[in-house]
């Protein structure tokens, strides 16, 4: 399928070639039931600064297209040639890449890493935590997807790094300019007699701990022996080919036909050598060199029809709308509803999203708006609302009972807007919330629900947090202050350790050491919570539940103790299914740093509802 045909596909008109500098097409997302977004003329920039890990500071030129940015989508990470190159050279596809890209509706991260000026002092892979940090910043941007695309020595980078750490939030991998092997490479250009003469030189001073040595390769790249062996040594991990068969993401290999680094056939072994790629694809440019010249426009239509046969394609607008409605007992409401911009009428076939918020939450922080805005980015509606117990303050007086009649309101609210089908994603407590609702109503319009870290049964919770005496002691406290007349004013606040549970081997836990909390109740509120009698018992709620339910945690929320998700899904009384994000760097409480991935799972998930 060409680029004149894909974009067709999505609403939109783009030259099959164009000038990097002039204005091309914008794009929309496959998933918005139509439309196209506005067409871009320009680029915006922004110099950025990462630190990393190890306390290097990075900048870097962050570009979108004109106007707000619009975090959420995909972005390209893109890492220039080297080693001494950087992503304002106009020759290199870190600043006309990200310029033409930005015209096509993408976001372009072009990083200055450790190998522009720190090169001759520290190892090749060292520029990982640069690659990283970049990540890390993107995410936490509201990025959902990231594409890392590489130079030159950029792409050795690039590949080196998705290939050893598997980060999951890299999606896929661009190599321009293909890197050569850089040992081989520099062999071959010596001869055998000097590598070998310059290996031995470099291994001595090491050995002899000397300071102050270079080791001139040439063209002004000069190295510290420690440094030169690890990248051009015998042991030197600095080889493409080597590492690309490692990598497991659909990789893009492009380079000018004339382009003395890539030779003829190079382009097609390295593609060979890619067993593990999921998809493979490979672009020969007649009469360009290094650096494209004479057929960067090629490329970036080329780069875009790559991304969009991927469907990583640029984020939709969203647009908010503030909502009021009122409980069946009076209590005011609000909430936000989040609309792709090019949004068709409700339809009986696509469910739109009830987003409930935990305890202390509220619908402009936390889960409630990197939810909402991250699905409706994929073209669904979401509205994220607020109950009584929003904020801190309704956290410390309201009961369980009373939420259902808030969830009761806001489902009429999204039927009187033409939506019939919903799908309730509840985090922590609100997940809890959407249960006791659902339990009772059995609400014909919701088709399934999603918890995200799910409560447990909390009296039982509790008594094993507070222990036998200590639960039995506060309950006598609670109980006593609501006979007095004082359920609503009798602050219940005494320690609350997190609850220990013995491992699960299904799914183990890496957790920080335990801290002390407290509870933060009246006597009502704590009772109907955490009491003996209270229905938070969640296994029973599940139960009458009859939907499908989708339940995802992570080995970093103490709360997924002891296999609690499968647990959990055990006690569903409809069809069940769970994801855990586990491992030493799995998902915590907050799902901080897996937002995209959170997206993207309850979106695969719900388009396979009936």
């Amino acid at each position: 399928m060409n680029i004149r045909r894909v974009f067709a596909v999505l609403g939109v008109i783009v030259c099959a070639a164009f000038p990097v500098h002039e204005a091309s097409a914008g794009l929309t997302s496959k998933s918005s039931p139509a439309g196209s977004a506005a067409r871009s003329e320009t680029a915006t920039e922004e110099i950025v600064n990462l630190t990393s890990a190890d306390g290097l500071q990075i900048p870097g030129v962050l570009t979108w297209p004109a106007g707000p940015m619009v975090p959420a989508g995909p972005v390209i990470l893109d890492l220039p040639d080297g080693p001494g190159g950087g992503p304002l050279r106009a020759a290199d596809t870190a600043r006309y890449m990200a310029q033409g890209l930005a015209h096509l509706g993408y976001a372009s991260l072009s990083l200055e890493t450790r190998h522009t000026a720190q090169y001759p002092f520290g190892g090749f892979d060292d520029a990982f935590a640069d690659v990283k940090a970049a990540i890390d910043m993107l995410v936490a941007r509201g990025f959902s997807t990231v594409v890392i695309a590489g130079d030159g020595l950029g792409s050795l980078l690039a590949v080196r790094y998705v290939a050893a750490t598997d980060d999951g939030r890299v999606a896929a991998v661009i190599a321009y300019a293909p890197s050569a092997d850089l040992a081989t490479a520099w062999r071959d250009k010596v001869g055998e007699e000097t590598y070998t003469d310059t290996v031995e030189r470099a291994n001595k001073s090491v050995g002899a701990n000397e300071r102050g040595v270079f080791i001139d390769t040439g063209n002004g790249l000069i190295f510290t022996p420690p440094t030169f062996l690890d990248w051009f040594g015998p042991a030197a991990k600095t080889s493409f080919s080597a590492s690309i068969g490692n990598l497991d993401r659909p990789l893009l290999l492009a380079a000018g036909a004339a382009d003395p680094t890539v030779p003829s056939g190079r382009l097609q072994q390295l593609a060979n050598l890619a067993g593990g790629a999921k998809k493979v694809t490979v672009k020969s440019y007649s009469g360009a060199g290094h650096d494209f010249a004479g057929a960067r426009g090629q490329l970036v239509a080329d780069t875009a029809q790559w991304l969009a046969e991927l469907s990583i394609l640029p984020a939709l607008q969203v647009v908010t709308t503030t909502i009021d409605t009122t409980a069946r007992d009076g209590t005011p409401l609000s909430g936000v509803l989040y609309t792709p911009a090019t949004e068709q009428p409700p339809s009986a076939a696509r469910p739109a999203f009830m987003v409930v918020h935990g305890w202390t939450g509220d619908v402009l922080r936390s889960t409630s708006h990197w939810l909402a805005i991250r699905l409706a980015r994929r073209g669904y509606s979401v509205l994220a609302v607020r109950t009584r117990s929003s904020g801190f303050r309704g956290t410390v007086s309201t009961r369980l009972e009373d939420i259902p009649q808030d969830l009761a309101a806001w489902s009429e609210v999204m039927a009187a807007r033409g939506y019939k089908r919903l799908i309730g994603v509840g985090h922590s407590t609100g997940g809890l919330w959407l249960s006791t609702y659902l339990a009772r109503s059995h609400d014909q319009r919701f088709r399934g629900v999603v918890y995200l870290g799910p409560t447990r049964d909390l009296p039982a919770y509790a008594r094993r947090a507070m222990g036998d005496e200590a639960y039995e002691r506060t309950i006598v406290e609670a109980r006593e202050a609501v006979k007095n007349g004082e359920g609503a004013t009798h602050l219940i606040d005494v320690p609350f350790p997190v609850a220990a549970y013995d491992e699960d081997p299904r799914q183990p836990m890496y957790l920080s050491p335990p801290t002390q909390g407290y509870t933060y109740y009246y006597a009502k509120a704590f009772l109907s919570y955490w009491g003996p009698n209270s229905i938070a018992v969640h296994t029973n709620l599940i139960a009458d539940v009859k939907l499908p339910i989708l339940a995802i945690g992570g080995s970093r929320d103490p709360h997924m103790q002891g296999g609690w998700l499968l647990q959990f899904i055990k006690a569903a009384g409809g069809p069940a299914a769970s994801i855990f994000y586990g491992g030493p760097n799995g998902a915590p409480a907050s799902f901080e740093g897996f937002e995209g991935k959170v997206a993207d799972d309850i979106v695969g998930w719900a388009e396979k509802l009936p």
